[in-house]
């Protein structure tokens, strides 16, 4: 009659632990999910002793089935029957899977795990480490001894079908896939174990291992997680401890960017205030200047002006853009054509532009020649100068 069930064994804990770092997966290499044995049942009503015993456990079919298997966080239950694990209901109790190098060594079977789910993971972190293989058997009534241990009945055909991760102590067997219930009872042998301890390794969070009795693995891996729990609560608390101050940080900042755009802003407002009240007075004196006999005055000069230089520079000259002393200049230059004026004062080139009217008003009052004028302008023109020494801070 073929059942299915869940087998707890002490021997078999996680000590091997890996976190992947790049899907932050438990990997743990060469566990032993299972081992021969003789386990106390209860079958119909009466204690049974049931063997595993290693001509099946370890049979190379029984060794393939704990291939690809499922993981589970305990043993899936239903109405209080363990169930198997397949494809109709692997979204809801698969945590990881088994390997695919299943073994035989040292009188048990291996493999490696791979834990996915984060909520296992933390567990095992915090002390639960035992595994408990989902099997389906068939139960043969025949009577023997294994390892000096009478047995009633032995389990053939044993096909793995999960790998449960569960606490120390005595986990629930489940019934047979066909409803015929059989449970554990206890997996220790009272008479053999005697006084023997069992030992077991706790691993360290720096990837190390403590050697500790069995019975106080649960309570230091639990302290061990606890501690790191701890630490990583710390190290959260740092982090956002870390953030807030740079967060304060970059408001002093923009604060002094604001307080120095707040200046440069009120500085150019200023400025542009000045510039404007400048230009303000300066159109009052352009409309001062444009209002009344001022303004009919400066043109009837400007008018004068141009009428007397054109007597020099021509009717054609331009005076478009032209001062009063660029065109004096240009009058000097159409007779005086390689003297440099333009580093005279304006008293000095304001001379010696009237004296040209001043010798040919004389030559045409006066008819004198050209030896005369020359003479006459010579004269005129050393005058000048000496004036212009003068003003220059000569002796």
């Amino acid at each position: 009659m073929p059942y299915f069930t869940a087998e707890y064994d002490s021997d078999t804990s996680l000590d091997k632990f890996h976190i992947d770092p790049q899907t932050g997966y438990l990997r743990v290499k060469d566990v032993p999910i299972t081992c021969s044995g003789v386990r106390k049942y209860s079958l119909d009503g009466k204690i049974t002793n049931v063997a595993k015993v290693p001509d099946e456990i370890f049979s190379p079919v029984t060794v393939a089935s704990a291939n690809n298997k499922p993981i589970t966080d305990d043993h899936p239950q239903a109405n209080g029957h363990t169930l198997l694990v397949n494809r109709e209901n692997s979204h809801i109790y698969q945590k990881g899977w088994t390997g695919d190098n299943a073994h035989v060594a040292n009188g048990k079977l291996y493999n490696d795990l791979i834990i996915s789910d984060s909520n296992l993971i933390d567990e095992i972190r915090h002390g639960k480490q035992e595994l408990s293989i989902g099997f389906e058997y068939n139960l043969d009534p025949t009577k023997g001894n294994l390892d000096g241990v009478d047995y009633d009945a032995k389990q053939r055909n044993i096909r793995i079908n999960h790998v449960a991760v569960v606490q120390r102590g005595r986990a629930g067997h489940g019934v047979s896939f066909t409803a015929d219930a059989i449970e554990d009872l206890d997996d220790t042998n009272d008479e053999k174990k005697g006084n023997q301890m069992d030992f077991t390794s706790v691993p360290t969070k720096d990837g190390g291992n403590i050697r500790v009795a069995v019975e106080d693995a649960y309570k230091l891996t639990k302290i061990i997680g606890d501690a790191d729990d701890s630490q990583s609560q710390l190290d959260k608390l740092k982090a956002e401890r870390d953030k807030l101050n740079k967060k304060i940080s970059d408001l002093e900042d923009e604060n002094t960017k604001n307080k120095k755009a707040a200046a440069d802003s009120k500085k150019k407002a200023d400025e542009s205030k000045a510039e404007a009240d400048s230009a303000l007075e300066k159109n009052k004196e352009l409309k001062s200047q444009l209002e009344g006999d001022a303004f009919e005055q400066k043109i009837a000069d400007t008018l004068e002006f141009r009428a007397k230089a054109k007597k020099i520079v021509g009717d054609s000259y331009d005076f478009t853009g032209k001062s009063e002393r660029d065109v004096q200049e240009d009058a000097l230059h159409t007779k005086y054509k390689d003297k440099d004026f333009s580093k005279e004062s304006d008293d000095y080139v304001r001379a010696y532009y009237e004296n040209m009217f001043n010798t040919n008003a004389g030559q045409v009052a006066y008819g004198r020649n050209t030896e005369q004028d020359s003479s006459e302008e010579s004269k005129y023109a050393k005058a000048l100068e000496a004036r212009n020494h003068l003003y220059k801070g000569g002796e």
